[in-house]
């Protein structure tokens, strides 16, 4: 596997960890930073280094099962902060700004929390912490991991197949 150094200047300090982990780790590492990185603490989009991945000629398949497997347990924890900590998240984000989201989410419900995530929101804007919300509306949890995997199942493998296109065409 060729070496790469993580880029410098296009990421904040706290994801360029989790470039090099990837990078230097591959799989394990597209793995444990898909996870974080969906999670409300570590604001990463893992959209951004799929293009790295496929240059080191990773297997797109297992690129994309691996990133989506870690990013639905990373939204999971998402889902069970709004779930078990309402009153902490209210705190942090005031009653009024709760209820609006919980009406929000009932409104619109599953599909409405599918069109964000599978949206390809311009990159590297995380959506992942709007996956509070399902939680803190007590959205049923199946029905909810079920959305967010085929969401970002869909997402990865439209990203993937582009960027190998890309890289194809360029002769990368």
């Amino acid at each position: 596997m060729p070496h790469l150094e993580p880029p410098h200047g296009m990421f904040h300090e706290i994801t360029e960890p989790l470039i090099a982990l990837i990078i230097h780790h591959g799989i394990a590492g597209l793995f444990i930073s898909s996870l974080l990185g969906s999670t409300i603490f570590i604001p990463f989009s893992v959209e951004a280094v799929l293009p790295i991945l496929l240059g080191l000629k990773m297997d797109p398949v297992q690129i994309v099962v691996v990133a989506t497997i870690g990013a639905t347990i990373g939204t999971c924890i998402n889902y069970g902060i709004g779930y078990f900590a309402t009153e902490l998240v209210e705190k942090r984000l005031g009653e009024q700004n709760i209820k609006k989201a919980k009406d929000l989410m009932d409104k619109h419900g599953w599909p409405g929390l599918f069109l964000i995530l599978v949206a390809p929101i311009p990159l590297p804007i995380p959506v992942d912490p709007l996956t509070v919300i399902p939680g803190l509306a007590k959205m049923n949890f199946t029905e909810f991991t079920l959305v967010v995997f085929l969401a970002k199942l869909i997402k990865y493998t439209i990203f993937v197949a582009v960027f190998t296109g890309v890289i194809n065409m360029l002769h990368i």
